[in-house]
């Protein structure tokens, strides 16, 4: 479901639709290098997660800034997983006056061997325009759920 798409052109919406499920393909696909081409240069990702979520806050706050730099990050923490899965479910597109703002739900599965680490939550992307087309400069993940280990992701 779409809202306040009146000052959205549909191709706009295409587009940053097809930034958000390429990020997941080449993230479940394991292509961490190319999670990059969803960000600008200047981006930031920052995560938050509900208080009651135990070792939440060990992953609360800017994880990592620049395209190079959060796939970098990225590419280090779920790199040690055997697999992942995310599925995106409703999203919410509104223009800003720097560009358009999303909200996406997420559900995304974490295995590594018999493992499993499941979580629930939000994007909250910030998109620009680039002579590149539409891109992600500052994305919050809001994790509202989980269920299973986080050693699995953590490794700890």
């Amino acid at each position: 479901m779409t809202l306040h798409t009146q000052h959205i052109d549909g191709r706009d919406e295409a587009e940053i639709r097809s930034v958000l499920l390429g990020y997941v393909e080449a993230l479940d696909g394991r292509n961490f290098e190319q999670l990059a081409d969803a960000f600008t240069e200047t981006a930031e990702l920052e995560n938050t997660f509900e208080s009651y979520i135990p070792g939440g806050d060990a992953f609360t706050g800017v994880m990592a800034r620049g395209a190079k730099g959060i796939a970098g990050a990225i590419g280090d923490l779920m790199g040690r997983l055997d697999a992942t899965q995310h599925f995106l479910g409703a999203m919410w597109l509104e223009p800003t006056a720097a560009g358009v703002r999303t909200r996406t739900q997420v559900i995304a599965h974490h295995h590594r061997g018999t493992g499993f680490y499941h979580t629930g939550g939000t994007y909250t992307d910030s998109f620009v325009r680039t002579d590149n087309g539409w891109r992600i400069d500052r994305r919050v993940l809001h994790t509202s759920w989980t269920t299973g280990e986080p050693s699995v992701v953590t490794g700890a």
